[in-house]
């Protein structure tokens, strides 16, 4: 008998499946950590300035050009703030404080968009736009504002999808350093070693290209995967290694063997 070992690496289809979805998890974490770090606060700014915007084109309907050249100057800030636990809040209708960006421009001076009086007058909304375009803010501000819960949400999903990152990245490391392998009469398979005498019963009902490609063997009471889709492949321009592989294990083994049975046509 031959007794040239048989070893099976991994293919890359696991691979590309496992990136696909890692990449994805890891690319909603930082998306999740961004909002809670800086973009559910600059919302949160465009929020505020909207409706100040808003108020001061109600309140220039009321005031000669005088009075509003008085009343409103580029160094008095367009929006209301006060510090809390050491962060900047605005504050939005009903007295809800929101958390704002350290560096806001619009808490500490007035934009020129919002003090040009004829401007104003004629459409403050247009002035928005022109201060937005500025900006690079969105013209249209969220629905909402977003408070401190809602940024430790995004912490904590930012945090949920790292740690499956991390995971799925575990386990590509993992499947790159097993193989399945047949060395004399020592299988190697699912990080295991025992002898094809060991096993008790093997399960081929999920085996070859049609269907799953994993086969079972039960060693000492317990199941042990054959991974013949991850470990070796069914491809035929490479020779069907895990089938070649599968052939030689069964030269050797004697024992029960389960296999798929195609119901009788009527």
């Amino acid at each position: 008998m031959d007794s040239t070992p048989i070893i099976c690496k991994p293919t890359a289809d696991p691979f590309v499946r496992f990136g696909i979805v890692l990449a994805a998890f890891f690319g909603f974490g930082l998306y999740f950590f961004y909002d809670g770090a800086i973009g559910y606060r600059k919302a949160n700014e465009v929020l505020l300035s909207n409706r100040a915007f808003a108020a001061l084109g109600k309140e220039i309907n009321t005031l000669s050009e005088g009075e509003w050249n008085t009343r409103h100057s580029a160094d008095k800030p367009l929006l209301a703030t006060e510090q809390v636990d050491g962060e900047r809040m605005g504050t939005q209708e009903g007295g809800e404080p929101l958390p704002l960006p350290a560096d806001c421009a619009a808490a500490t001076s007035t934009p020129p968009e919002a003090l040009d009086y004829k401007s104003m007058l004629q459409s403050w909304n247009d002035c928005w736009v022109a201060y937005t375009k500025r900006m690079h803010y969105p013209v249209k501000p969220d629905e909402h504002g977003h408070d401190r819960g809602a940024l430790r949400e995004q912490w904590i999903a930012g945090g949920i999808c790292m740690l499956i990152s991390l995971l799925l990245a575990a386990l590509m490391l993992r499947t790159k350093c097993r193989v399945l392998s047949l060395e004399g009469d020592t299988v190697t398979a699912a990080g295991r070693r025992f002898k094809v005498a060991d096993i008790e019963l093997l399960d081929l009902r999920q085996w070859g290209p049609g269907y799953k490609g994993v086969a079972y063997a039960t060693v000492g009471g317990r199941k042990v995967r054959l991974d013949g889709m991850t470990y070796g492949g069914f491809s035929k321009e490479k020779g069907e290694p895990a089938e070649q592989w599968m052939k030689v294990l069964l030269l050797q083994y004697k024992g029960d063997i389960l296999e798929y049975e195609a119901p009788e046509s009527k």
